[in-house]
């Protein structure tokens, strides 16, 4: 493979730092091989054209990220002499091992996106798949092995799936589950589109199907769950959801959520913190852009953009749509200030999907890699401005809340265009910077390693909950060093279709240490720790003490 080697030059508070962004594509080496097949046959089925998910997790407990990819199905008409499986591929540090079948997960079901977890709070991360049919939850046995306990424990949603994620909206300790649905299609009802005139067929656009209410699952915490979307009023509301993210929007305590419909509003649950949810997207501002129009959303995050403490929302659209970037106001709402921040023109010809804010060169600021990649095969016959293959993008933040593009030749292997859907974000080996996978539709996946070792300074944490929930997930962690303050906070959710590494990652910059560490986790608890040296990652359990992490 040819390896491509480039250097961007950034300016920080007057200093000249030299940045490395080298993503060399690994995918295809290694024993990583793995390709997506939408199932389609040239019948332009609409659930072509959404998949597919990736998550990062350490399904073996050996302290390295897994890959488990989601495949599609034969639809009708499709004729292929291939088995059509989803995978699970076992880091093995300088090698991948399909171990799909070994560990019980080889599911030759339609999926479309996965979520991971514990459950439990047994120490192993289990596995929840979405599904264009009826969606699988896989319970992880702790020897290597997972088992379909789908029916055993309640989770039951036999609608289109999409995005789903695990979180703790009751802060009792018990991960619950929240799962985006998408739209009523059936293949044998398979509308046809496109222009009539020259007889160019085309994929449908979402507004010819109705959307389908959303799914909430709250763990009762003896390994099963009970179905609460009516009573907690997310089956009121009849979106096209594709993206959920978690996040305390409003520092109250608990996590609230937001859901990216498709060319419908999008929505923001706010949490009472007992299990019932008020949908606020309109009053808050993020139900709609600026203009008061409903994009068609896919990817979403949150995250501290500007350093005032408050999560801020990104959101990934359709081409001709920019993203969305609304900045939190600090009382419950939002503004839309993407054009403002350099976000808007560098997206319109572009459809984004698979998102993350990340710090990508360390100093300090949240940046946004994007993944790229439309929806119609054969666009260029109805918009010669638009391609199906797209390149990705990485913008970088100055702590402010605004960004700039990076050139696609300052970025590696991760300029080569591709059809991007899912994309998943972690340290894949455990060197200090952020890695991605990708999923793309209809065709074979990027793994997108960092190469070399960052040359600023970082820290990253791993939380282990007792009071809380196992893997941490909603706690806010603060950092200070040299007078500046970040803020992060413990998920594996976010992007599209995927779940992430569940570790937490800060850039430094030119700090060789962080001053004081605060963590106030699910529980109520406060931990507060001083004096802690960069370039390390560190585990912290609940009560106690951190500790390096050794690789």
């Amino acid at each position: 493979m040819m390896r491509s080697s480039v250097t961007v030059i950034i300016f920080l508070t007057n200093t000249l730092f030299a940045q490395s962004f080298d993503f060399v594509d690994q995918a295809g080496i290694n024993g990583l091989e793995f390709d997506h097949d939408h199932g389609g046959s040239g019948e332009k089925f609409y659930v072509e054209t959404m998949g597919s998910g990736v998550c990062l997790l350490d399904y073996d407990n050996d302290n390295d990220l897994d890959i488990y990819f989601c495949q599609g199905a034969p639809l009708p008409g499709w004729r292929k002499n291939v088995k059509l499986e989803n995978k699970l591929f076992r880091n093995d540090g300088e090698r991948w091992t399909d171990v799909s079948k070994s560990a019980g997960i080889a599911d030759e079901s339609y999926s479309i996106g996965c979520t991971c977890g514990d459950i439990d709070n047994d120490g192993d991360t289990d596995l929840y798949v979405t599904n264009y049919g009826e969606d699988t939850f896989y319970l992880n046995n702790g020897d290597g092995t997972f088992s379909d306990q789908t029916n055993t424990v309640g989770l039951f949603n036999n609608e289109w799936g999409s995005s789903a994620v695990f979180f703790d909206m009751d802060n009792d300790g018990w991960l619950d589950l929240y799962v985006t649905n998408y739209v009523e299609f059936i293949t044998d009802k398979n509308p046809w589109c496109g222009d009539h005139q020259s007889g160019k067929r085309a994929y449908c656009d979402p507004d010819i199907f109705k959307g389908v209410p959303d799914k909430l699952f709250q763990n009762i915490g003896n390994g099963t769950f009970q179905d609460i979307s009516k009573d907690a009023g997310i089956s009121n509301q009849q979106g096209k959801g594709l993206g959920v993210v978690p996040g305390d929007i409003d520092g109250d305590g608990d996590l609230d959520l937001y859901v990216a419909n498709d060319k419908v509003m999008n929505h923001l649950y706010i949490n009472d913190g007992q299990g019932g949810f008020s949908e606020d997207a309109l009053f808050a501002g993020v139900g709609y852009n600026e203009n008061g129009r409903a994009e068609a959303g896919m990817g979403v995050d949150f995250s501290d953009v500007n350093q005032d403490g408050w999560l801020d929302l990104f959101v990934t659209n359709f081409s001709g749509e920019s993203n969305t970037l609304y900045i939190n106001d600090k009382s419950g709402s939002f503004v839309d200030q993407t054009f403002l921040a350099g976000l808007g023109q560098s997206s319109l010809n572009y459809l984004g999907f698979g998102t993350k804010f990340i710090d990508l060169n360390y100093d300090g600021y949240q940046d946004i890699f994007v993944a790229n990649g439309h929806v119609i095969d054969n666009i260029q016959y109805f918009n010669k401005d638009y391609s199906h293959a797209q390149k990705k993008q990485i913008f970088l933040g100055d702590g402010s809340a605004s960004f700039t593009e990076v050139s696609s030749d300052e970025i590696g292997d991760a300029k080569t265009p591709s059809v991007g859907r899912g994309a998943a974000f972690g340290d894949l080996d455990n060197d200090g910077d952020i890695d991605i996978v990708i999923s793309n539709n209809n065709g074979p996946a990027n793994l997108l390693i960092r190469s070399g070792k960052p040359n600023l300074n970082w820290i990253g944490f791993e939380l282990v909950g007792g009071q809380s929930n196992r893997e941490g997930i909603g706690s806010r962690i603060e950092i200070e060093s040299n007078g500046d303050k970040q803020t992060q906070f413990v998920s594996m959710g976010g992007s599209y279709l995927s779940s992430n590494d569940k570790r937490v990652l800060f850039g430094l910059n030119k700090n060789q240490a962080i001053d004081r560490l605060t963590i106030q986790w699910p529980s109520g608890l406060l931990a507060v720790f001083e004096n802690m040296k960069a370039n390390h990652y560190y585990i912290i359990e609940e009560g106690g003490k951190p500790s390096i992490l050794q690789y």
